[in-house]
C-alpha cells in the first residue's frame, strides 16, 4: 500500500502539530464495506446488483457494481451483516456474519458463479481483518473481547478506556493509568477520545481524552460496543493531536430484547495484605447495574418504513474504604494555657520561649563572628509565669493572654490522646477512619430509521458523584476541602443521510459539560471563630498555619465552582465515483469555561517559632506565638479573578480522496485547514498590561492596563 501526501499538506499538518493544543477533530465513526466482484476467469463483473443486510435491525442498504467491478458501502454501523449479489447468468451469492468495527474501511473481495440465479453460492465469514484501503495504522477491541474481559474494582466506576492502555504502543510509565500515557513516542497526555463521534475535550482545557474517558466521563463497559486507537497516517478528518486518537461507540437496540444485570464486588476479606502492611484496609467496592436494549414497536415510532431501537444502562458505585488514621500535632492542655514546659528538645531539656515585647539589642554582638548562643544579635526576656519564677509559662493576667484570639480556636479543640507537646493526637474510630462514596451512571441511545435514507441516534450519558467527607480535627477547625458536587453530562446527535447509492451525509452535534465544586469543611463555622480585620471577607474562617509540624486550622477554600461546556458541529459528505471515495466535510467547536469562587479572601496567617525565641539558639514555640498573636507572615487575597468566562472557537475544512489505483494499490491524500479564534473573555474582563499604550489617567503617557476584547 502506498500513502501519498503532497508537500503543502505535509508542511500544513507539521504546523498544526508543532503549534495547536493536543484535540482532534472527530468525524463519523461509521464504517465502510467495498470490493471487487469476478467471475471464474477473474474477469471483473459490472452491474451486479448487491444488497446489505444488518443482522441487528434488519436494515437495509444496495449498491451496483461499477464498469471496474468494485462496490461500496460507505457509513455503515458498526455490526454483523449479511451481504448478497445476484446477476444474470450466474448464481446468487451470499456471505454471512462479516464483521464491521467502527471506523473500519473492509475490503471483501468474491467470485460469482455461473448458473442459474436461484442456486445460491452461500459463504460464511467476515472480511479481510486486513486493512488494505487506508494507510492508517489502527488497534481495536473486538466487542466479544470488551464483553469477555474483567475490568478490575479499583476506586471508582469502570471505564472502557482503561482497555485502550493494553494497546500495542502504549506505555504508561509503569502505573497502568491513562493519566500518564504516551502513545507511540507522543507527547504525555496528547491523545485525545471520540465518543460517538465527537470529542471528549472538556471546554477550554486542555486534558488527555483518555482522562476525561476514564474518570470525569468514563466509558461504562456496559453501554460501549467497541474501542479501537488510531495512531497514525489518519485520513484528513483527524488531526490536531500530540498522539492517538481513542475512540468508541455506544451499544445499539437490535431486533431481540436483550438485557442484563451485573455486579462487580470486592472485599477486604478477598484482598491480601499491603506490603509491609501489619494489617488489610478496609475495602468495600460495589460495582452493579444492569442494561436493556430492543425495538420500540409502539406507534409513532415503529411502522412500515419506520423502526426505533433503543439501548439504556444504569451502573451504580458504592465504596467504603480505610484511612489511615494520622497521628497529628495539637496545642497540649497545658500550652493552651500557656504552660509550656512541656516544650522540650529529644534530651528532655527545656526549649525556651520568650517575650518578643522586651526585644533590645545585644551590645555585645560581634557581627564577625557567627551567630550562636554566646554571640546573640538580639535579647529577649524568657517568660517566667505569673511568680517569675517558673520559666516557659506565660502569665495568665497578662493582658496579651487574656484578650488572644488563639482561645477562641482552642475551644474546639479535642484532648490530646497522647501526652507531650509533639505528635500527641490520633483522631477517634471509626468515623474519621471511614471514607464512603457513591457515583451514579446513566446511558441512553436511541436510534431511528425514517425509511431506507435516513438514519438518526441520540445518545445522552449523566454522571453524578454523591460526596461523603470526613476530617482529622473537628469541624469548625478543618483543614480539608471536600467536593459538594460533581457532575458530567454528554449529549450526541447523529444523523446518516442517504442521496444515493454512492453520495452520503453525516451529521453530527455533541454537548459536553463538567461541574465541579467544592469547599472548605470549616466554612460553615465562620460566625463561631476569629475575625481578623483588615482582609476582604470574613465569609470564610481565616487560616492559621505552624511551623513544627502543628496541624492546620482551617482550609481558606471557598465555595468555588467550575463547568467547561464545549459545543461541537461536524458534517461529512462522502462520494464514491469510479475508483474514487472522496470525503469532505467541516467541524465548529464553541469552546467555554465557567470558574466561580475567591479562594484565600480571609488570608493566611502562619506563626513560628522565632517570633518568640532567639535567632541563634533553640528556642520559641509557634503555639506561643498564636497566644501572643506574633505573626511570622501573612497573606490574603483581596480580590480575585476565578470568576472568569473564557471562550474560544475553532474551524476545520477538510478534504480527501481514496483513489484505489490497481487492485493491489491503493493511494490515500487529502488537505485540512485548523484555525483557532483568540481567547476572549465573555464580559471582556482579561487584562493585560501595554507597555506603549496611552493611559488617559497618567497625562497619555505610556503605561496602560488593557482589556481583550
Amino acid at each position: 500500500m502506498a500513502m501519498l501526501r503532497c508537500k503543502r499538506t505535509c508542511v500544513v499538518n507539521f504546523f498544526l502539530i508543532a503549534l495547536l493544543p493536543a484535540s482532534n477533530w472527530a468525524q463519523s465513526l461509521n464504517a465502510t464495506l467495498t470490493g471487487t466482484v469476478t467471475d471464474p476467469s477473474g474477469a471483473v463483473i459490472a452491474g451486479v446488483e448487491l444488497t446489505l443486510t444488518s443482522v441487528a435491525t434488519g436494515t437495509v442498504r444496495q449498491s451496483t457494481t461499477d464498469a471496474a467491478g468494485l462496490y461500496s458501502f460507505p457509513n455503515l454501523l458498526p455490526g454483523i451483516y449479511e451481504l448478497k449479489a445476484s446477476i444474470s447468468g450466474f448464481r446468487d451469492f451470499v456471505q454471512t456474519g462479516i464483521a464491521l468495527r467502527a471506523n473500519e474501511m473492509a475490503r471483501l473481495n468474491f467470485g460469482m458463479q455461473l448458473g442459474e440465479a436461484r442456486q445460491t453460492l452461500e459463504v460464511e465469514g467476515s472480511a479481510s481483518p486486513l486493512n488494505f484501503e487506508t494507510a492508517e495504522l489502527k488497534v481495536g477491541i473486538a466487542p466479544e473481547t470488551l464483553r469477555e474481559l474483567p475490568l478490575i474494582v479499583s476506586g471508582s466506576v469502570r471505564s472502557s478506556a482503561q482497555f485502550a492502555v493494553l494497546m500495542p504502543g502504549v506505555i504508561t510509565g509503569g502505573r497502568g493509568s491513562a493519566f500518564d500515557a504516551r502513545i507511540n513516542g507522543g507527547l504525555q497526555s496528547g491523545d485525545e477520545a471520540i465518543l460517538d463521534g465527537i470529542t471528549m475535550q472538556q471546554g477550554m482545557m486542555s486534558q488527555s481524552g483518555m482522562i476525561s474517558a476514564w474518570s470525569d466521563f468514563p466509558w461504562s463497559p456496559d453501554t460501549i460496543s467497541e474501542v479501537s486507537v488510531l495512531t497514525s497516517n489518519y485520513e484528513p478528518q483527524y488531526g490536531a493531536t500530540t498522539s492517538a486518537q481513542v475512540i468508541a461507540e455506544t451499544k445499539s437496540g437490535t431486533n431481540e430484547f436483550h438485557g442484563g444485570l451485573y455486579e462487580y464486588h470486592r472485599n477486604t476479606a478477598l484482598n491480601a495484605r499491603q506490603f509491609g502492611s501489619p494489617e488489610k484496609s478496609k475495602d468495600i467496592e460495589n460495582d452493579f447495574g444492569g442494561f436493556l436494549g430492543g425495538p420500540l414497536k409502539v406507534w409513532p415510532f415503529w411502522s412500515a418504513r419506520k423502526k426505533t431501537y433503543f439501548f439504556a444502562n444504569f451502573e451504580g458505585f458504592r465504596i467504603a474504604g480505610g484511612v489511615t488514621r494520622p497521628t497529628l500535632s495539637i496545642p497540649s492542655l497545658k500550652n493552651r494555657q500557656g504552660d509550656f514546659t512541656d516544650w522540650v528538645d529529644a534530651d528532655g531539656k527545656l526549649i525556651p520561649i520568650f517575650d518578643p515585647a522586651t526585644t533590645r539589642p545585644n551590645a555585645a554582638f560581634d557581627p564577625s563572628q557567627p551567630v550562636g548562643a554566646g554571640n546573640l544579635p538580639l535579647l529577649r526576656d524568657q517568660f517566667m509565669g505569673c511568680d517569675g519564677r517558673t520559666p516557659n509559662v506565660i502569665c495568665n493576667t497578662d493582658p496579651r493572654f487574656v484578650s488572644s484570639l488563639a482561645h477562641q480556636w482552642f475551644q474546639f479543640l479535642p484532648e490530646p490522646t497522647f501526652p507531650g507537646a509533639l505528635n500527641n493526637y490520633q483522631p477517634p474510630a471509626p468515623v474519621p477512619t471511614v471514607f464512603a462514596s457513591k457515583t451514579n451512571y446513566l446511558s441512553v441511545r436511541a436510534d431511528h430509521y425514517f425509511g431506507d435514507k435516513d438514519h438518526f441516534f441520540f445518545t445522552i450519558h449523566l454522571r453524578k458523584n454523591y460526596p461523603t467527607s470526613f476530617s482529622n480535627l473537628p469541624p469548625q477547625l478543618s483543614s480539608q476541602i471536600i467536593e459538594t458536587d460533581l457532575k458530567s453530562s454528554v449529549a450526541r446527535l447523529n444523523w446518516d443521510h442517504t442521496f444515493s447509492p454512492t453520495l452520503l451525509n453525516h451529521f453530527a452535534a455533541g454537548y459536553l459539560n463538567l461541574l465541579e465544586a467544592n469547599h472548605g469543611i470549616s466554612n460553615d463555622y465562620a460566625d463561631v471563630l476569629p475575625q481578623i480585620p483588615g482582609v476582604a471577607s470574613h465569609a470564610i474562617p481565616p487560616v492559621i498555619t505552624f511551623g513544627e509540624g502543628y496541624e492546620q486550622f482551617g482550609s481558606g477554600a471557598d465555595n468555588f465552582s467550575q463547568t467547561r461546556p464545549a459545543y461541537v458541529f461536524n458534517d461529512l459528505l462522502t462520494w464514491v465515483k469510479g475508483k474514487h471515495t472522496f470525503k469532505a466535510g467541516g467541524e465548529y467547536r464553541d469552546l467555554g469555561e465557567n470558574g466561580y469562587g475567591n479562594n484565600n479572601a480571609s488570608g493566611t496567617f502562619n506563626f513560628a517559632r522565632l517570633s518568640t525565641g532567639l535567632l541563634g539558639i533553640n528556642s520559641g514555640n509557634p503555639i506561643a506565638s498564636l497566644i501572643l498573636e506574633a505573626v511570622d507572615n501573612a497573606n490574603a487575597t483581596f480580590y480575585s479573578s476565578s470568576d472568569m468566562h473564557p471562550r474560544g472557537d475553532a474551524y476545520v475544512l477538510h478534504w480527501g480522496d481514496t483513489w484505489k489505483a490497481t487492485p493491489k494499490l491503493s493511494i490515500n491524500y487529502g488537505l485540512r485547514w485548523d484555525t483557532f479564534t483568540p481567547s476572549a473573555e465573555r464580559y471582556n474582563r482579561l487584562s493585560f498590561f501595554d507597555p506603549l499604550g496611552a493611559n488617559p489617567g497618567a497625562g497619555g503617557r505610556p503605561g496602560r492596563l488593557a482589556f481583550a476584547g
